[in-house]
């Protein structure tokens, strides 16, 4: 039998693992986190916290930062702007197939049960009218959302259904690939322990799927096949994540949960939008190892008095710079050394008044997150705050309030990925039998599209697997 490395399993791993159950294949699962049944709730969640640490916990990372297991919010509307770049790849009706699978499977694997938000035609002319006298546009979406709290249950019930199916897997918990290198026509993959390393082995693959997400974009640049890839300039997301009151965002919140709201930068021209909105929800930290990132969630049941979303503005770099990942990353550094190492906040009417924030005591909006008190503009480029305040100012037409003083900017909020990776419609490159899937590949900003790549890998290789000729596995040096 064959062998096939999947490499991380987020959205789109487990939808691709979901895809090869009962294949003949032999599939070795990698994962850095431990097995499903170890990964821990939220500690505030089980009263050992009132709020998030100034630093991120193991609950935030690797192995359980996925977008599926923290807040699990799934765009299921196939659209050529928001979630991803399948649209350009496969077209509206194979993506709108596959997001169907997508949803039918969560639904189906829920502990309860969970509403798909669509607008209705009253609302979109709501939002519509709104937007178009703010200076911005609205791009329709079906949500559904799942909170982080019924995460676990979802991903458990999900990978037990693919066991029962799947002899052929074999699971490497808690396991850190180092490298991943060609072998003739093969793949050699070195791995160790993620957390007590020190057992380093090396196994030969027929094929490779790599899911390792926005945070392993620097590892899979590191990869001695990344040079024979077919790539070209990525994008990174530079934002803040926006906490204010969630009286303001009500009347879209009921209506919507999450709009996507677009707008172009009269100082820049830069696009700016607002992504991952949390009605009545938590900011949280996301470690990094190396930095630490804000994020936010929102539960299907727990509740705060505020509103979290991020607002980023998208910037791609053209020669002679490549490496945008590294531009992020730094930005993230900087901010998280003048933290002391953690997050920093500042009222939006100290930005404004270009003065940094020393304290949030009777601040009208109360912080979810503990995080330092400080000033953004220290760390990030004029260009990238004015495009944000400019949106700030435009969005507060359609939910007054949103750019008051006491609004919270938290920092960083900084997405990056990879290259833009050429793939064909089933995600492979043009390196024979290694597919990338997820938003490693740079084609995907979600778990709906995400989870997609990962199904069309898992066709791709079912198809390989029809018409696969055995080959000899080149030995192992030792």
């Amino acid at each position: 039998m064959q062998k096939l490395a999947l490499v991380g399993l987020g959205a789109s791993g487990l939808f691709a693992l979901k895809e090869l159950a009962g294949a003949d294949v032999e599939v070795h699962v990698f994962d850095v986190g431990p097995t499903y049944e170890k990964r821990y709730a939220c500690p505030i969640d089980q009263g050992k916290l009132e709020v998030c640490p100034p630093k991120a916990c193991s609950y935030c990372a690797p192995g359980q930062s996925a977008g599926s297991w923290n807040d699990f919010k799934v765009i299921l509307s196939a659209s050529p702007v928001i979630g991803g770049r399948l649209y350009d790849l496969i077209g509206e009706q194979e993506l709108q197939k596959r997001l169907d699978i997508v949803r039918s499977t969560i639904l189906t694997h829920a502990p309860c049960e969970i509403p798909v938000v669509k607008p209705n035609a009253e609302d979109l002319e709501w939002i519509k009218k709104r937007a178009t006298m703010a200076g911005m546009v609205y791009h329709y979406q079906e949500l559904l959302h799942c909170g982080s709290d019924n995460a676990p249950a979802i991903n458990t019930s999900i990978l037990e259904e693919i066991k029962a199916k799947g002899p052929n897997i074999i699971f490497h918990w808690d396991s850190k690939v180092l490298s991943v290198s060609r072998r003739s026509e093969h793949f050699a993959l070195t791995f160790d322990r993620y957390r007590k390393p020190g057992e380093e082995q090396e196994d030969i693959f027929d094929y490779c799927i790599i899911s390792v997400g926005r945070g392993g974009a620097a590892w899979l640049t590191q990869q001695e096949f990344y040079k024979a890839l077919d790539i070209y300039p990525g994008q990174v997301d530079i934002g803040i994540r926006v906490e204010t009151s969630s009286y303001f965002t009500e009347e879209v919140d009921k209506r919507f949960y999450e709009p996507k709201l677009y707008y172009r930068s009269k100082h820049s021209n830069d696009v700016v939008r607002n992504f991952c909105s949390n009605p009545k929800g938590f900011v949280t930290p996301e470690n990094h190892r190396e930095y630490v990132l804000v994020n936010g969630h929102s539960k299907m049941y727990e509740k705060s008095e505020n509103n979290n979303f991020a607002v980023l503005v998208s910037k791609t770099f053209t020669r002679p710079f490549k490496d945008p990942q590294m531009y992020s990353q730094t930005i993230a550094k900087i901010v998280n050394m003048l933290a002391g190492g953690g997050p920093l906040v500042q009222r939006l009417g100290d930005l404004r008044a270009g003065r940094r924030t020393k304290s949030l005591t009777n601040n009208l909006i109360k912080p979810t997150l503990e995080a330092e008190c400080g000033d953004i503009s220290l760390a990030y480029p004029h260009r990238i705050l004015e495009g944000i305040v400019e949106y700030l100012d435009a969005l507060d037409k359609i939910c007054p309030g949103v750019a008051g003083e006491s609004t919270l900017l938290y920092a960083p909020e900084c997405k990056s990925y990879p290259d833009s990776i050429s793939v064909n419609k089933n995600m492979e490159t043009n390196v024979p039998n290694l597919f990338i899937v997820g938003d490693s590949s740079s084609w995907t900003r979600g778990v709906g599209q995400a989870a997609t790549s990962g199904i069309l890998a898992g066709e791709g290789v079912r198809q390989k697997l029809k018409t696969a000729v055995p080959s000899k596995i080149v030995a192992v040096a030792k």
